[in-house]
Parts: structure tokens; sequence; C-alpha cells
């Protein structure tokens, strides 16, 4: 499985997966008094969300350095987040998803910090949120 990218940008370090929702279907129905069923207009089609969950990591030379890293890396992610940029999405399968945006992108708990060969590594979980605007 690869790691997930949005407009070119790795979204997490490791352990990615992700879930595209489906297509939305765009309708108008009514009834009418007197006659069985619905009366349907479509519209075509909506948007579609992803949801994708990973591991961010930062290193550095001692705990407080690895955070920082860490740190960086999500103010990176952050600004991919902009509310402005349309791209693609490729999926932990490879499959790219193009006109997406990039919705939200959440630690989800604490930063854990562990100490390695001479150095320092600071992992937290990651929540992604996009919505691809056409499908």
């Amino acid at each position: 499985m690869a790691i997930p990218t949005f407009n070119g940008t790795s979204l997490f370090s490791k352990a990615a997966a992700d879930l595209p929702g489906k297509v939305a279907v765009r309708l108008h129905t009514e009834t009418m008094p007197g006659v069985d069923g619905e009366f349907v207009q479509l519209h075509g089609t909506g948007a579609r969300q992803i949801t994708a969950t990973g591991w961010l990591a930062g290193a550095g030379a001692t705990p407080a350095a690895a955070h920082q890293a860490l740190k960086d890396a999500i103010r990176t992610k952050h600004a991919l987040a902009d509310g402005q940029t349309v791209a693609s999405y490729v999926g932990t399968d490879g499959h790219s998803y193009k006109n997406c945006v990039l919705v939200s992108y959440e630690p989800q708990d604490e930063a854990q910090t562990s100490a390695g060969d001479g150095s320092y590594s600071a992992v937290v979980p990651i929540e992604v949120t996009l919505r691809q605007v056409v499908p």
C-alpha cells in the first residue's frame, strides 16, 4: 500500500488507509395527489467524501527537536487545507481522484515520542477529510 498524496505531497509518514465514499446522486422528487410513485428530476452527480487515516512522524536529535519537526510537518499539511487548492488525491491503491479539496487534517491523539538509534521520533495519528467536488 502506498502513502496517499494530495497535490503531490505525502499526507502521512506511515501506515495509511483510506475509504472513498460514493458519489452523491443529485435529484429532486415530488409527489402528486392521486398518483402513485414520485416524479423525479435527475440533476447529475454531486461530490464524494474521502476519509484517510495514518501516522505522521518527525525526527530529531532530542525529544524536543523531534516534536518540533512533527509540528512543522503538521503545519505544512495544514497549508494544503487552504480552501483554495483543488488538486488530485492519490489513494493507498494508487488510484487518482481529480478535483479534490483538502477539508481537514487533524491529529487524533497526543504525540508519542520514542528513542531510536541515536535520535528520537515523535508520531501522531492523523485523520484527513477530502472532498472530490467533481467526480
